[in-house]
């Protein structure tokens, strides 16, 4: 009896005794009233309900005593070894088939067959082999021993085989750990996977995408899905892998033209924040027309201080003469991103922008800039401090303030780092 007989025999039994058992109960109780037929027949409902939790808590808990044995047992025969390789700096970063099959005490005819007898074991062996790897302290470089590993044990296979047929969690467990062990994901199943219905699958595979090689590795993204559900998540996780595939030296895509590609201004600004990260000096040229065209105020913003930030110094013309014109936030921006350019040619700029704007952070920001604008920004403001009026004296006391000078400096830290970008330091 093949699986799908089976199944169908033993939910027509269960639909035959259901129904035997509800009739008897009706017929039982056929002379009493409604209300006690109702209360009857939930009874029994909940009792069988109870009956099925209670069998399955007792599965689960065989499965996890079960899970417990199995990684006890591998922890045994090989946590060793496993640490040896990643964690010791004594052991080879490219050891052979047969060493590595030695530190773990692996006998050779053994080997031939599945280290792994079951599905259940290559799970539990994937988990401590993950934790091994991002437990903060495995050596890096040794992708050569990895791979052999891996391979040894017939885990690729494995994962490749949950990412194709798996349920859902599978799926996006096997996912994970093959983007952690740098395994390639064949562009065929990428693609499948894009076309899934669940969000975080779909997502999962873009991320995967951007891993390969190829010229056009984030078209992935170039759907009307991520351009409606791109949240902060996919910033870090973009970010992430393409600092892998730095470290690695494979070639960065030019995001600078990504960042013209979407209609969302928040996706724009994603990927302008990630030029800054990169540093990719060379593509700012091509931010001029959007800094020019956007009416969207956040995107100018990351615009001045990408430039600010790489020292663009061919955008300092273009963002003076749109200084004028703009919000106080944009301006303190553009303050920011010509002090940072650091030109020499720009007090008149910080001067304008302290004399004529009704706004106190607009005129601190000035002041700051001066400050930190070498030694003409320092006797600039010193002469304006002279000519100050008595109101603005009290400006200049607090700006003088130790406290207010010393907790916020103008450096790169507070101004062009965003919060996010902490994050992309866990793939150095």
């Amino acid at each position: 009896m093949d699986t799908v007989s089976a199944l169908t025999y033993y939910i027509k039994l269960f639909w035959a005794y259901g129904t035997y058992y509800m009739l008897y109960i009706v017929n039982v109780f056929h002379d009493y009233p409604i209300e006690v037929k109702i209360a009857a027949i939930a009874t029994v409902i909940w009792g069988i309900a109870i009956l099925v939790l209670s069998f399955e808590m007792l599965r689960q808990s065989l499965r996890k005593k079960r899970k417990r044995k199995i990684q006890k047992t591998l922890r045994g025969r090989f946590l060793k070894g496993l640490e040896y390789m990643f964690l010791s700096d004594e052991a080879s970063p490219n050891m052979t088939r047969e060493e590595i099959m030695k530190v773990l005490n692996i006998d050779t005819g053994i080997a031939k067959k599945n280290l792994l007898r079951n599905k259940l074991e290559k799970q539990v062996f994937c988990r401590m082999f993950y934790d091994i790897l991002i437990s903060g302290y495995a050596r890096s470089g040794r992708r050569s021993n990895l791979y052999r590993t891996l391979d040894i044990f017939g885990i690729p296979k494995f994962l490749e085989d949950d990412v194709n047929y798996g349920t859902l969690w599978n799926k996006v467990s096997a996912i994970n750990m093959m983007r952690t062990y740098r395994l390639p994901i064949s562009p065929w199943v990428i693609n499948k996977l894009m076309d899934a219905k669940r969000i975080r699958i779909r997502r999962l595979a873009m991320y995967s995408a951007v891993r390969s090689s190829s010229e056009n590795d984030l078209e992935a993204f170039e759907t009307e899905f991520f351009e409606n559900n791109c949240c902060i998540y996919d910033e870090i996780v973009i970010g992430y892998e393409l600092q892998r595939r730095k470290k690695d030296g494979m070639r960065l895509p030019n995001l600078a033209s990504w960042s013209h590609r979407f209609k969302s201004p928040e996706i724009k600004c994603m990927f302008t924040r990630m030029m800054r990260r990169f540093e990719q000096k060379e593509a700012c040229g091509q931010l001029r027309d959007l800094f020019v065209e956007t009416h969207h105020k956040k995107l100018v913003e990351e615009i001045c201080r990408t430039w600010g930030y790489l020292r663009y110094i061919e955008g300092e013309d273009i963002m003076v003469d749109a200084f004028p014109l703009q919000p106080d936030d944009t301006k303190v921006a553009i303050l920011h991103a010509v002090a940072r350019i650091n030109s020499g040619k720009r007090i008149d700029l910080f001067t304008y922008a302290y004399e004529t704007s009704l706004n106190p952070h607009v005129r601190f920001e000035a002041l700051r800039c001066l400050y930190n604008y070498g030694v003409q920004g320092r006797t600039k403001l010193k002469d304006l401090e002279n000519n100050a009026t008595p109101v603005d004296k009290k400006f200049f006391d607090f700006f003088h303030n130790a406290i207010t000078l010393q907790n916020i400096p103008l450096d790169e830290v507070q101004i062009y780092h965003q919060t996010i970008e902490t994050y992309y330091s866990m793939a150095n």
